[in-house]
């Protein structure tokens, strides 16, 4: 769907945003963050084959960590930050700087209220940062919901990222603090209508490009 310089043009767009995000979350943990989006794909939902896709191998353990939110207006979806359990667990330790001992990896997908409002506040952090930056590109308003956190099966996952959309961008993401590399994904869920405009934009924006 998307044309080599569509895709280039998106994934520049994205990492300008993530970027901001980024050194947001890094003044919020007090250590340097590096946040990058190095794969896109827009896809439609009967095209999106979680197996079939390697960089969405972050689903193979069964279970993953989502922090969502609905965002709505002209431009309408909704938004996850997953990563695996595991991933999950490196993220909050390594943002508050805590060791994890030997015998919480044996449980590590057991979370207390204090970590899942880290994942949260992340999640909110990274997706208000891309949504928002979207809506300011299509000269939109947007507002969101409270953003939810859940840790959701493999199954459960797909049901509801597919629910009541046609459309799905795939954002593959890499966090990098310190000496901790922990990657994940954004998965953005749009209307048929929210795609036409994205597309119409990044199509003037090729124009302008060649123009």
């Amino acid at each position: 769907m998307l044309s080599l310089m569509h895709k280039d043009i998106l994934t520049e767009l994205v990492n300008v945003y993530i970027g901001q995000a980024a050194s947001l979350l890094s003044e919020m943990v007090n250590q340097k963050i590096e946040l990058t989006i190095p794969q896109i794909m827009l896809m439609t939902v009967s095209e999106l084959d979680f197996s079939e896709y390697k960089y969405l191998s972050i689903f193979s353990s069964g279970h993953v960590v989502s922090s969502s939110m609905r965002f709505g207006n002209e431009f309408q979806g909704k938004a996850f930050l997953v990563f695996p359990p595991e991933q999950a667990k490196l993220l909050v330790t390594a943002c508050t700087e805590e060791i994890l001992l030997p015998d919480e990896c044996k449980n590590i997908v057991s979370f207390v209220d204090t970590e899942l409002d880290i994942l949260r506040e992340i999640g909110n952090l990274i997706i208000n940062a891309i949504i928002g930056e979207f809506g300011n590109l299509l000269d939109i308003r947007v507002d969101y919901s409270l953003p939810e956190i859940e840790l959701i099966s493999f199954s459960e996952t797909q049901k509801i990222l597919l629910q009541n959309n046609i459309y799905m961008l795939v954002l593959h993401t890499s966090f990098t603090l310190s000496k901790t590399r922990i990657t994940g994904a954004v998965l953005i869920a749009l209307s048929l209508n929210s795609v036409s405009l994205l597309l119409e934009k990044i199509n003037q924006l090729s124009e302008g490009l060649n123009g």
